[in-house]
């Protein structure tokens, strides 16, 4: 399965964060990604996690405080450094751009299951192609579970708790913000319809 994220790891750092500038940029101005829903297919079933999720409003409450800390920090470097205001400024700019392209690619890059496997996404934080065949288990979560910190975990919940925990039989790559990689073993997500997604999943890996 393609992706414009996933196509990252064809290249190497810093040029991968070059070109995951120009992603969130693209995002940001909605230039060519209506299509990336692939709602269109019957065989791609999509799953969104901005609904009912949190995502959103976390990261607006991000771009609410880049807004006010913001100005308060560029007010006061103002009285010591102009100039260092005025590059505070465009930091701060860049950083509410870049948090309204998140928010905007939460809703134009869902989750989707297809015949071969699972693209988990989300926004543009996080991305991972997992082949059917590499899915060893998956379920659902109900109850709240303390966050894993490790390089075999991937937390793909910003501001929700999991419902959703995938077991991988051998580690996939991933891309996360500025062209990051990582090899996950588990994969923990938040989607709108939890069970529709593990029944869909479940489905494939019996047919595989």
């Amino acid at each position: 399965m393609t992706d414009e994220v996933l196509s990252l790891r064809s290249v190497k750092q810093p040029l991968r964060a070059l070109l995951y500038e120009k992603l969130v940029w693209k995002h940001l101005l909605g230039v060519g990604v209506k299509h990336r829903n692939r709602a269109d297919e019957a065989e791609i079933r999509t799953f969104s996690y901005h609904e009912n999720g949190n995502i959103r409003t976390m990261l607006g409450v991000i771009g609410f405080l880049v807004i006010v800390e913001g100005i308060a920090i560029d007010f006061f470097v103002a009285t010591k450094s102009t100039k260092l205001a005025i590059l505070l400024g465009a930091l701060h700019l860049m950083m509410l751009l870049y948090t309204v392209a998140l928010i905007r690619a939460a809703k134009q890059r869902p989750i989707l299951v297809t015949p071969n496997g699972l693209l988990v996404r989300t926004s543009l934080l996080y991305c991972c192609w997992i082949p059917v065949e590499s899915i060893q288990a998956l379920s659902g979560l109900e109850k709240e579970i303390e966050r894993l910190n490790s390089p075999q975990v991937l937390w793909c919940a910003l501001g929700d708790q999991p419902n959703v925990v995938i077991w991988l039989a051998k580690a996939e790559d991933a891309v996360l913000p500025f062209g990051l990689a990582r090899r996950p073993t588990t994969l923990y997500l938040y989607v709108d319809q939890p069970t529709e997604l593990v029944n869909d999943v479940s489905r494939l890996r019996a047919l595989s």
